[in-house]
């Protein structure tokens, strides 16, 4: 079990995904997230969920909407039971589907867009490569990644790092949509 860090849930409990290969966002690196972050009336994503740890953290913390994402069926379900136990099933989405193709085919933007994608499988690249498509020109995208995969700036076509934050082994990059690059 995790702990809602912040905001109005505080200390509310919620269940982890019952799997080991599942990676948990710390509760130092949420609370600093949320620092940083204004989550007040944003509609906000949550991609690669897990347990949704930060999207309730964004709901906690005054996001309006969290569209939860992520590939597994035991992540899917575990988000709708800790919106369910949280009371929040009115203020959530949940997609069952693979980043890369929500990312490419979801049909609205978001204000703020996190995702943690499991370390090294490669995700980190295919995620930063298609995310423009969901932020409009004031979105900030937050990807939560480790020391060796921080975005390989050749391939920032089409958002741009202006922030990077360190927690041990992980990193917080922080992103904006910019002009295409030619």
């Amino acid at each position: 079990m995790l702990r809602i860090e912040s905001g109005e849930l505080k200390g509310k409990l919620i269940k982890t995904v019952p799997d080991p290969r599942t990676r948990y966002t710390s509760a130092i690196l949420r609370r600093s997230l949320v620092n940083i972050v204004e989550f007040e009336g944003k509609i906000c994503a949550d991609v690669c969920c897990g347990s949704g740890s930060v999207g309730f953290e964004m709901l906690s913390n005054g996001a309006k909407e969290v569209v939860f994402v992520d590939v597994s069926n035991k992540a899917i379900s575990t988000v709708k039971e800790n919106a369910k136990n949280l009371g929040l099933d009115d203020k959530i989405k949940i997609y069952k589907e693979d980043v890369r193709r929500f990312l490419e085919s979801y049909g609205n933007v978001f204000d703020i867009i996190y995702s943690d994608p499991p370390y090294e499988l490669g995700l980190v690249n295919d995620i930063v490569q298609r995310v423009h498509n969901v932020m409009h020109e004031t979105s900030i995208f937050i990807l939560q990644c480790s020391k060796r995969e921080i975005p390989d700036e050749n391939i920032l076509k089409f958002i741009r790092v202006f922030k990077i934050k360190e927690y041990g082994d992980s990193f917080l990059v922080f992103l904006r949509k910019c002009d295409i690059i030619k």
